[in-house]
């Protein structure tokens, strides 16, 4: 899965306005939200969206491990709450980790962005669809590089190619 940087969200993002990371993540994987329900996450009820959310999650892996699993201290913290908000509170967790490159409010103190030690991606039956970054910016009159972004997310893959990205969350 590609983020679409072209989504208003990332486009029009400024420092002091807040971000919505659950609306980008949701964007981005809207393919298998329609896949599961055949219609956008918004028009679906609170258990239905639950129910989507978590088939979704299920098949989802975190630095190559299961997202349940990388989770599980959260989601025993969060067992007062109903499964939707479970879901959402998951969502959002995710999409932090995810989408922090693009927050203009989590810029470092060096002016760098935001930067995490996580790569995600959906397992369908082996063959896993990586949420990545892959665009270009025009650096000369027939030329385009990769943006920082995409580095960063190339970086992230070669690492978990090599096996060096954490496996618990405390790492």
């Amino acid at each position: 899965m590609n983020i679409n940087t072209d989504n208003p969200i990332i486009k029009f993002s400024e420092k002091g306005k807040p971000f919505p990371y659950d609306k980008l993540f949701f964007a981005t994987i809207e393919s298998y939200i329609l896949e599961f329900k055949n219609a956008r996450l918004e028009k679906l009820t609170e258990e239905d969206a639950a129910r989507c959310l978590a088939r979704i999650y299920k098949r989802m892996e975190v630095n190559g491990v299961p997202v349940l699993e990388f989770f599980k201290e959260d989601l025993d913290k969060w067992s007062d709450l109903d499964q939707y908000n479970k879901t959402l509170k998951l969502a959002d967790l995710i999409a932090n980790d995810i989408f922090c490159c693009f927050d203009k409010n989590r810029i470092n103190g060096d002016g760098s962005f935001c930067r995490c030690n996580r790569l995600y991606c959906v397992n369908n039956d082996g063959e896993r669809d990586f949420i990545i970054c892959d665009t270009y910016e025009k650096s000369g009159m027939f030329k385009k590089t990769p943006t920082a972004e995409t580095i960063y997310f190339r970086q992230l893959k070669d690492q978990y190619d090599r096996g060096w990205l954490p496996k618990t969350k405390d790492k």
